[in-house]
């Protein structure tokens, strides 16, 4: 059972904010919006990392299709990050998609100059 070791605020799909505390029995739907993992004193049990719909749990991004052939400025952010993803790339904390291009551009000269 999970139980937190601070007090937390926590919108629901309405927008409506909920108080949690140490005495709390947070709900399924709280827990999973709480991101911030050092408020848990007993982190709420993770279900198993692949569940029936084929996906990741915590993995409720909409599939992306990576585009065959060259990477090119039309790709998109998703398109990107899932290449990068795809192909083992660590993005580290690029976002925009200038920086998402240049740390898959080096990873992808780092491959062509080690002969892979």
């Amino acid at each position: 059972m999970s139980k937190l070791n601070t007090y937390v605020h926590v919108h629901d799909k309405d927008g409506i904010s909920h108080a949690f505390g140490p005495d709390d029995t947070v709900p399924e739907w709280a827990e999973k919006a709480i991101t911030n993992e050092s408020v848990w004193a007993e982190a709420p049990v993770k279900e198993s990392e692949d569940s029936d719909d084929g996906k990741a749990d915590g993995d409720d991004q909409e599939q992306v299709e990576i585009p065959e052939g060259d990477i090119t400025e039309k790709w998109t952010v998703k398109q990107l990050t899932a290449y990068a993803k795809a192909e083992n790339i660590d993005l580290g904390d690029a976002k925009a998609k200038a920086d998402i291009l240049t740390k898959i551009a080096a990873a992808s000269e780092g491959k062509t100059e080690s002969g892979e």
